[in-house]
C-alpha cells in the first residue's frame, strides 16, 4: 500500500468540507502542534490499463453548480519540461500541476494532486474497468501523531452513454459523507460529470 504526504487538497468535493472541519477542530485542540498539519493518504495497490491521454492544446470547461450558484472552471493542457502541464485558466497561472506519463504529479499519489482543484483528471481513472474497486485511507499527521480521518472507497457502478461518450460511473464513498458519483470518459479518461449531495459539476460542450 502506497503512502503519500499531501497539502490539504480537494480529494473529492465532499472530502474537502470534512477536512476543513477537522482543521478547525484540531487547531483549537492542539494549538502550536497544528502549525504544519499534513494529510497522509495510504493507497491500495493500483493497476492501470490505459495510457495518459491528455494532449497539449486541449481545453476543458466545466460548470460547477451548488445551492443555486454557478461557477466556471477551465483547464488548459500545455506542454511542460518532460511532463504535461494542467493549468486552471481562471487562476491566472497560479494553479497548475505537471503530470508524467503515468498521470501522476511529483507526489506519486493516484488519488489526488498537490495542487487543489484539479478535478479534470485523477490517476486512478487510468485503472477503470467493469467491476473495478479501489480504496484509500486518509490520516491527519499532527506533530508526528497520525489521526484517522476517513476511509475512501471507489467502485465502478456501471457504464452509461453521456453526451455521446461512453462513460464509467464511479461511486466515490468517503466515510461519514454521502456518496459522490463521477462520470469518466472511457476512452479519454477525463471527468465528464460529478454529482454529490448539493452540488454538480458538468463538462460543457460549448
Amino acid at each position: 500500500m502506497g503512502v503519500f504526504s499531501l497539502k490539504f487538497d480537494a480529494i473529492t468535493v465532499a472530502t474537502a468540507a470534512l477536512l476543513l472541519a477537522l482543521v478547525v477542530l484540531g487547531a483549537a485542540m492542539f494549538g502550536s502542534l497544528f502549525e504544519n498539519p499534513r494529510v497522509l493518504v495510504k493507497e491500495a495497490p493500483l493497476s492501470k490499463n490505459s495510457e495518459f491521454r491528455l494532449l497539449p492544446g486541449e481545453s476543458y470547461h466545466y460548470i460547477y453548480t451548488a445551492n443555486g450558484t454557478e461557477a466556471n472552471m477551465t483547464f488548459a493542457v500545455l506542454e511542460g519540461h518532460g511532463c504535461t502541464r494542467i493549468l486552471v485558466v481562471e487562476s491566472r497561472g497560479e494553479a497548475e500541476t505537471c503530470l508524467d506519463a503515468g498521470g501522476n504529479d511529483w507526489t506519486g499519489s493516484n488519488a489526488t494532486f498537490s495542487e487543489p482543484g484539479m478535478l479534470l483528471f485523477k490517476p486512478w481513472m487510468l485503472a477503470l474497468h467493469d467491476g473495478w474497486r479501489w480504496n484509500t485511507t486518509m490520516y491527519l499527521d499532527i506533530g508526528g501523531t497520525q489521526e484517522h480521518i476517513a476511509n475512501v472507497s471507489y467502485r465502478v457502478v456501471r457504464m452509461e452513454e453521456l453526451g455521446g461518450r461512453e462513460a464509467y460511473i464511479v461511486e466515490v464513498m468517503t466515510e461519514g459523507t454521502e456518496p459522490e458519483y463521477d462520470w469518466v470518459d472511457a476512452e479519454k479518461r477525463v471527468l465528464l460529470k460529478v454529482m454529490g449531495e448539493g452540488y454538480e459539476v458538468s463538462l460543457s460542450e460549448d
